[in-house]
């Protein structure tokens, strides 16, 4: 999934759903030039990523290899307000809940634009990129509808996951930038707050 979005030197990269951390573990083993952030809401979850990077840590250093430690963090966080920057990453790559084994088919009506609204804040506007795999694609599709403002779809590959069909999006993050995408949105409330006192009177 990650070649899939080309990543370059110094590039920012996170997983903001990454469960045990294999995503960002491999992606800082290939492309040791870039910076690999791994999130989850579940705190065993990150644990987990956190002894599973100390032990491939150990296995390294017994092989005699040289010990500088890996370009990637772990952290606990909520998917739906994440403690980045906005338009600080370059990119998004995860394994979004299918809604089978991790949550619910209907959570993810609400959680799906939630998330790509979110990616789209701290994705930076026209280079950013994501590879996100899903199974409910019925959902995604609504929710990239949503999110077209902020993220434009420009491939979808077709995947089996252990007997379940499903897809890897590839999408690019448009130029609009978050804050002037804030300020529209401001600038509309106000307006209609207008109208209404000038109706009242």
């Amino acid at each position: 999934m990650l070649r899939l979005c080309s990543p370059q030197l110094t590039d920012i990269i996170i997983d903001p759903m990454c469960g045990t951390g294999a995503i960002p573990i491999e992606g800082a083993l290939e492309f040791t030039h870039s910076y690999f952030l791994g999130g989850d809401n579940n705190l065993l979850a990150v644990n987990r990523s956190i002894n599973n990077i100390n032990s491939l840590q150990k296995k390294r250093l017994n092989k005699g290899r040289p010990n500088w430690g890996l370009p990637l963090d772990v952290v606990q966080w909520d998917i739906c307000n994440l403690p980045l920057k906005t338009s600080s990453v370059d990119i998004v790559i995860t394994d979004m809940p299918f809604g089978k084994r991790i949550g619910s088919r209907r959570k993810n009506w609400d959680l799906y634009p939630a998330c790509l609204k979110e990616m789209g804040r701290v994705c930076r506007p026209e280079t950013g990129r994501a590879a996100l795999l899903t199974q409910d694609k019925k959902c995604f599709a609504k929710a990239i509808s949503k999110m077209g403002h902020l993220w434009k779809k420009t491939q979808t590959i077709w995947v089996n996951v252990g007997g379940l069909h499903a897809a890897v999006y590839l999408l690019k993050r448009t130029s609009l930038s978050f804050n002037e995408l804030f300020k529209t949105a401001k600038e509309s409330q106000n307006k209609d707050i207008s109208c209404k006192s000038g109706v009242e009177e």
